[in-house]
């Protein structure tokens, strides 16, 4: 099976949701320092992600959770970081 690929934007949204676990979009927006993008376009961002399976929404809470766990060995191949 073929790997998605990720922008940046991409992969430090996907990196937020693995250090906090479940986060709403205004939670994944705070962890990006100043100038962070906006609201909206974080939330286009991850309705992209979720067509490319990228992370699951958790059915009690409707918040965003990471589809796996191999996700941050990806990260560290492509050199992101745990700092936006």
């Amino acid at each position: 099976m073929k790997q998605p690929k990720f922008t940046k934007l991409e992969l430090q949204i996907l990196e937020a949701l693995w250090v906090q676990g479940k986060a709403s979009i205004r939670e994944i927006q705070e962890a990006f320092s100043e100038p962070r993008p906006a609201y909206t376009t974080i939330q286009t961002t991850m309705y992209r992600l979720e067509g490319k399976k990228a992370y699951a929404v958790s059915p009690r809470s409707a918040m965003p959770i990471p589809s796996s766990r191999r996700w941050p060995a990806m990260w560290r191949a492509t050199g992101c970081s745990t700092r936006f």
